[in-house]
């Protein structure tokens, strides 16, 4: 590159010297416009802010802030923007920041804003003149009341609108509503009067179309601690809802009682009575305890006339309120006494009993129970305490019809029980059986078709016309070697005699036998005596009347078996009548 000459350097050198002169011309002049631009605004400044137009002036003492052409004033403008401009910003910010937090549902900050607002705002009123003037300025501009008044009535209207559908977030709306400044209900007093109203009549009007459309108790009573932990937690009054609740469920209650219908009042009692930590003072549970005492005695007393299955009935309709298990156990021991039987159907269930017969306190058991099932079986049980019933069981051949049914000793041996039964007979007007308790075994030991049967002492069986040996006596019956009864003789309680003797034994059972001479007064003469007088030279006779059987045949000889009973008069073959003994005749031999 060629060197420059000493020429070009000069005019270079003093070019640049004008160019720098021509510059700082343009500095001084941009300079001298500044400072005219920051005294104009400054003075407008001064202006508006002494006419009271303080936000303008507040602009106006910025722009004359940012001119840094000249320091002249800058003292006075930064007091004034030290006082009017926080206002403009804390006012604005407050503004955005509200509009942004509401658009953002966040309602926790746009509280904090609104509670800032006031922080500020508290001491801006309180403050200087000038502070209260330009906050009243930047309050018409924002419209910050307004704007907050605005959101806080949306956030109500909203959550409010909530609680009419059927799965509001309760508490939410309530933490929401609470949320609200107190300013925007009126005050303290009035922001709870209104939240607590506002949830009152919601959950009244829950709890009465529970009631008005007949839900079940278990369902209103549910909803109803339901609202009372709500309300509890929300620390809202319910003494309203405990006057609703016990009001309706003494309605349905008694309802229930006057019906008879112990299970649903049962049931209705234990859903009221899980109400019974939020409602101590009310009159329902007094209802129910009046009545669950009542049933309880109806209960005792049905016990008392033996009315056992209607006792229990009631006694496990009572469950749901009241611990009946012993009740039951106990009402359920006194039934086995008094019906033992049921002892036997527990353990033989598909059994059918058609005869029983028990005892208490004999052959070493509290309870001696004995009964017939209807397909012929045959049993003997003894329970002593509590223990199990330890029962023996037999057969009846052929099944008898059995028409009563007794436990006794007098027939057995070594004082064992006894079954004794009294069946249809085809042949006879009973059926006697017998069947002895032998080291837990039935043993038959008498099986006799007759007439009559007694005991006339310990193993001696006194019987009316048996069947087989003894047919037509009244026989004697007594135990073998096995103890089983068998016809022994025939019981003679007659005294031989002849029929002339009859008078000499008046009273006394007697044997006689006789000829039938005449009928008489429905019944036979017999001859008693005859001899001739000479002084009429006639035969002169006395008779015995035979009465008791109406089919004697004349001139036919009789032994009969009798009571001569007393005297009767009579007509004799003469025409004359005559005074005559009688003679019940009890049997005739054949």
């Amino acid at each position: 590159m060629p060197k420059s000459t000493v020429y070009k350097k000069v005019i270079r050198s003093r070019n640049f010297v004008l160019l720098l002169l021509v510059v700082l011309l343009v500095l001084v002049g941009g300079k001298i416009i500044l400072a005219h631009e920051k005294i104009a605004d400054y003075e407008e400044a001064v202006r508006l802010y002494q006419s009271g137009n303080l936000v303008a002036a507040e602009k106006k003492f910025r722009s004359a802030k940012r001119n840094l052409a000249v320091t002249d004033h800058n003292q006075d403008i930064n007091r004034k923007l030290l006082v009017l401009s926080p206002i403009r910003e804390t006012m604005e910010d407050l503004d955005k920041e509200a509009a942004a937090y509401q658009n953002e549902k966040d309602l926790d900050q746009l509280v904090d804003t609104y509670n800032r607002w006031q922080e500020n705002r508290k001491n801006w009123v309180s403050g200087t003149t000038i502070q209260q003037d330009m906050y009243g300025e930047m309050h018409t501009l924002t419209k910050l009341d307004q704007d907050f008044a605005g959101y806080f009535s949306g956030i109500k209207k909203t959550q409010l609108a909530k609680l009419q559908k059927e799965d509001a977030e309760e508490e939410k709306v309530f933490t929401i509503l609470t949320k609200i400044p107190a300013e925007f209900y009126g005050d303290d007093v009035a922001k709870t009067k209104e939240i607590q109203s506002v949830f009152q009549h919601y959950y009244m009007a829950k709890i009465k179309a529970l009631i008005a459309k007949n839900s079940s108790v278990a369902v209103t009573a549910s909803e109803g601690n339901r609202q009372f932990a709500i309300l509890t937690k929300l620390t809202i009054d319910s003494s309203w809802l405990q006057a609703i609740l016990d009001s309706h469920f003494i309605k349905v209650l008694t309802t229930s009682i006057a019906n008879k219908d112990y299970a649903a009042f049962a049931e209705q009692a234990n859903s009221v009575k899980n109400l019974s930590a939020h409602m101590k003072d009310a009159k329902v549970f007094s209802v129910i305890e009046k009545t669950k005492g009542n049933l309880l005695n109806k209960a005792k007393s049905l016990i008392t006339t033996n009315k056992y299955e209607e006792a229990i009935s009631l006694y496990e309709t009572l469950k749901p309120i009241e611990n009946t298990e012993q009740l039951i156990t106990d009402a359920n021991l006194a039934w086995d006494q008094h019906e033992p039987v049921r002892l036997l159907k527990r353990l033989y269930p598909t059994k059918e009993f058609t005869s029983a017969v028990n005892m208490k306190n004999k052959w070493g058991a509290d309870l001696v129970i004995a009964a017939i099932s209807k397909d012929g079986g045959i049993y003997f049980g003894k329970r002593k305490g509590e223990e199990a019933l330890a029962v023996s069981e037999g057969t009846l051949e052929g099944s008898p019809t059995v028409t009563s049914l007794d436990l006794e000793s007098s027939y057995g041996s070594a004082n064992n029980p006894v079954i004794s039964l009294d069946a249809k007979s085809s042949e006879r007007k009973h059926h006697y059986l017998a069947y002895e308790v032998r080291s837990g075994a039935l043993v038959k030991i008498l099986d006799v078709e007759a007439d009559h049967l007694t005991v006339e002492s310990k193993q001696l069986l006194l019987v009316d016309n048996p069947t087989g040996q003894g047919a037509g006596e009244h026989s004697y019956f007594e135990p073998d070697a096995q103890g089983v009864y068998h016809f022994s003789k025939i019981k003679v309680d007659y005294v031989d005699i002849q029929v002339n003797e009859v008078t000499n034994y008046a009273g006394k059972k007697v044997r006689f036998t006789a000829n039938a001479a005449a009928k008489a007064n429905g019944g036979a003469l017999v001859t008693l005596s005859e001899t001739y007088n000479n002084t009429t030279s006639s035969w002169e006779k006395t008779y015995l009347l035979l009465k008791g059987q109406s089919d004697f045949i004349i001139y036919k000889n009789y032994t009969v078996i009798g009571i001569l009973s007393g005297y009767e008069d009579i007509t004799d073959g003469s025409g004359v009548q005559v005074r005559v003994p009688v003679f019940t005749v009890e049997k005739v031999e054949k």
